[in-house]
């Protein structure tokens, strides 16, 4: 299963790349068009912030999984066996709620969105699928979290039994 996991949190990180080389292009042609040709793409700074959004929200799971994470390293050097426990639970408790609670925040706007029809200004695109991708991202994120908490625990057990 967690092979799985690690496909799936490698190919939303991909995904984002991949969405991260396209708002670059379109960037790009924007800026060449309005230098060169006076005439920018219509509809580029909606796409990029709506894109560099989902670009957040889907490279995330990725972060979780292999606790990337930017952290100040001098608790983990404490080398004491129920301090560790309680630092990688309360790790776990807090990032599995925020994210929770932000999967179904995503979830009930892009409901709200939906039910609404409610758009971009300039190009009028629905909100609704941008925020469902986003949702996506989070319960993604949410998942990675928890499988971190089983790999880190069974590492922290197996550790301990070397001792």
């Amino acid at each position: 299963m967690q092979n799985i996991i690690k496909k799936i949190v490698d190919i939303s990180a991909i995904l984002a790349c991949i969405v991260l080389f396209l708002l670059a292009l379109l960037t790009f042609f924007d800026v060449v068009g309005r230098r060169f040709f006076n005439s920018p793409v219509t509809g580029t700074i909606e796409i990029v912030q709506i894109g560099m959004a989902i670009v957040a929200f889907f490279a995330m799971p990725r972060t979780f999984y292999l606790n990337a994470h930017v952290s100040a390293d001098f608790i983990n050097n404490i080398s004491i066996r129920k301090f560790e426990v309680f630092i990688l639970v309360f790790r776990f408790l807090l990032m599995l709620i925020m994210m929770s609670l932000m999967a179904y925040a995503a979830l009930l706007s892009a409901n709200s969105f939906f039910q609404d029809g409610r758009s971009t200004i300039e190009l009028e695109l629905y909100f609704y699928p941008f925020f469902y991708l986003i949702a996506f991202g989070l319960f993604i994120s949410v998942t990675a979290i928890i499988f971190w908490f089983l790999r880190s625990i069974s590492e922290k057990k197996s550790e301990w039994r070397a001792l």
